[in-house]
């Protein structure tokens, strides 16, 4: 039996369409309308009022009852620059991010697959604009269909190294590398850690990342040199894989206590910039990095530049979105719990 019932819109606070995806497993939720109309000078600025102003609405859509503590989001909007083609704010349960590479692939992935772009095969270019800046994705087409994205990232480079702050008694080295947003970089091998990245870790590896962030934004303190980005936002930790083909492992931790399911595109960018900086990989040279779950996402730099006296790299991440679901989410005015919550610690 068919059934079509209708909801009456107008009896709402607010009504949100949503696409939802998950990049090689880690959740994007692709928001096409339902924000007010932002006008601004610069994404970022659209962000920063997102954040002064409607802060609720990403609450809502994030947190449960819609989301869950480890959802993220993307909300599409109009570009500012006459390069791109859509305009994007990254978002979580903690608040916002400057760039994401798994939301650019799950974003480019619905701009194909929805036709919010023209789309032609076998490639279709999808210009995005961030906070961090212009995103520009190579989609891969076959039948209609978004089966791979190539993102070419901002630049990416290594700000400081060898620091170290202690918590919980221990003695954490890390860096801090430019990918997109800062990312500290942790090795876990060292004696302080020395814990496999597996799936049974992630939870002392997240409690873990969010104390050293908290530590980290208390002591050190980071700017771009050029973007409005003053703090560490994501703790990316990497190891040895045991799986054939793959380069390295990594969790990175993130938002109100979040695990990336990916590999991170964003931290592969701040891998592949730290590696570079400390002679470990070259120009052109394939980077697979694998996340807790055993899926992948493959990194090449393809280009040096400079970055206000940082040596930076252009680096390109490939990986693959797919489309979960289609939803029309809703807040009822009455509803006591309409902005959402987090449960647990």
């Amino acid at each position: 039996m068919g059934l079509n019932p209708k909801l009456n819109l107008d009896s709402f606070e607010a009504a949100f369409h949503a696409i939802d995806t998950h990049t090689v497993g880690e959740f994007t939720r692709v928001v096409t309308s339902g924000f007010p109309d932002i006008k601004a000078d610069s994404i970022m600025e659209k962000k920063h009022i997102l954040e002064k102003k409607y802060d609720q609405y990403r609450k809502a859509l994030m947190n449960e009852p819609r989301g869950h503590r480890d959802m993220f989001g993307a909300l599409l909007t109009e570009p500012v620059n006459r390069e791109a083609d859509l305009g994007v704010i990254f978002m979580d349960t903690g608040g916002y991010l400057n760039m994401c590479g798994h939301g650019t692939i799950g974003s480019a992935t619905v701009a194909v697959e929805t036709g919010l772009v023209p789309v032609t095969e076998p490639y279709t270019n999808v210009v995005l604009e961030a906070p961090a800046g212009i995103i520009r994705t190579k989609v891969k087409v076959e039948n209609g269909r978004a089966t791979e994205v190539t993102l070419t990232n901002v630049p990416a480079f290594l700000y400081k190294e060898n620091l170290v702050a202690t918590v919980e008694g221990r003695k954490i080295t890390y860096d801090i590398s430019f990918g997109g947003s800062f990312f500290a970089l942790v090795d876990v091998t060292q004696p302080s850690i020395q814990e496999e990245i597996e799936a049974h870790n992630v939870p002392f590896l997240t409690k873990l990342g969010m104390k050293l962030l908290e530590e980290i934004n208390a002591t050190v303190t980071v700017k771009h040199p050029y973007l409005d980005i003053t703090t560490v936002d994501l703790v990316e930790f990497y190891g040895p894989t045991p799986t054939i083909g793959c380069s390295m492992r990594n969790v990175v931790i993130f938002g109100d206590a979040q695990a990336d399911r990916s590999p991170c595109g964003t931290g592969t960018s701040a891998k592949l910039a730290a590696l570079y900086s400390h002679g470990k990989i070259k120009v052109g040279e394939p980077f697979v990095y694998e996340s807790f779950i055993g899926s992948r996402f493959k990194g090449v730099i393809t280009d040096v530049t400079e970055v206000d006296g940082h040596v930076a790299v252009i680096p390109q991440i490939t990986g693959s979105a797919y489309i979960t679901g289609e939803a029309t989410y809703v807040i009822d005015p009455t509803d006591p719990l309409k902005y959402g919550f987090i449960a647990g610690v």
